[in-house]
């Protein structure tokens, strides 16, 4: 049953898994492009490697949360393959290239959320 009151929404783990996830990649993104200048890449590195760890653990708690209520979803799991596949190979290719991708990851987990848990 999907939820009637923003409290209702706001206690759902699974949304605050979806939504958690939103937020971590956001922050991934802004410290990605904080790093662009060569002289950053060493401080900032560690930090956008371990974002991006806390967004695949936070997507795949939302994930796990979906299995449980038994309503998988085909394009949640092509998502995760996304994040898990093209946006770490994208960064060897170029780094422009990987903000955009990046970028559109967090519009494919906004639409998760959206169709998911609506």
């Amino acid at each position: 049953m999907p939820p009637t009151t923003l409290d209702d929404l706001f206690s759902s783990p699974g949304f605050l898994a979806i939504f958690f996830t939103i937020l971590l990649t956001i922050a991934n993104i802004v410290v990605g492009v904080s790093i662009l200048p060569s002289d950053q890449r060493e401080k900032g590195y560690r930090i956008h490697r371990l974002l991006f760890g806390a967004v695949i653990i936070s997507y795949a708690m939302f994930l796990f949360h979906l299995h449980q209520i038994a309503r998988t979803s085909i394009f949640a799991n092509i998502v995760f393959g996304y994040l898990l596949l093209a946006v770490p190979f994208s960064r060897r290719l170029n780094v422009t290239l990987h903000a955009v991708v990046a970028s559109v990851g967090l519009v494919f987990i906004a639409a998760v959320a959206v169709f998911n848990l609506l």
